[in-house]
């Protein structure tokens, strides 16, 4: 069985892409949009150019079976696009017979991907043995999210 990594932005902050050898490496044009700063951008564009990373589009059943296992998990609302579509992706090759590994530092990622049975690495932390849901609160209005956002939707006082 052939192996395809997916890789999320967090292996191109840290330069961990560079490090992967002979591999099939994929991540989605939402995550190369997440890389913004000098270096991290310089890495990615040396590996696409060197043909070390692919950027591929997700399938529309991929996807959807990505957002019903977020869903299931009560965790649709912690995930970026960038975080279904990798999510996707992965599930997308796992159908066309890759062993895929998903490199990622995000939490609901490997909790996800445990779930639909796919492996995964963490970057610069190892991958989560047990899965606390982070919630944030705002202080003043009581507004309660699992997404990660600086100000309140509904009174605009900073989140923690």
């Amino acid at each position: 069985m052939t192996r395809a990594i997916v890789i999320d932005a967090a292996g191109f902050f840290s330069g961990h892409v560079l490090l992967l050898p002979h591999e099939r490496v994929f991540t989605v044009k939402e995550v190369v949009e997440e890389i913004k700063d000098p270096m991290s951008r310089a890495i990615y564009e040396n590996a696409a150019s060197a043909g070390k990373v692919s950027v591929l589009e997700p399938s529309v059943s991929g996807i959807r079976k990505a957002i019903d296992a977020a869903t299931e998990e009560g965790i649709i609302d912690a995930l970026s696009e960038a975080d279904k579509k990798l999510l996707a992706l992965a599930l997308d090759l796992v159908d066309k017979g890759y062993e895929v590994l998903l490199i990622t530092d995000d939490s609901y990622l490997h909790r996800l991907a445990k779930k639909l049975g796919i492996k995964t690495k963490g970057v610069r932390r190892p991958v989560p043995r047990f899965f606390k849901p982070k919630l944030y609160i705002c202080r003043v209005c009581g507004y309660k999210t699992m997404k990660r956002i600086e100000a309140c939707p509904q009174c605009g006082s900073k989140i923690y």
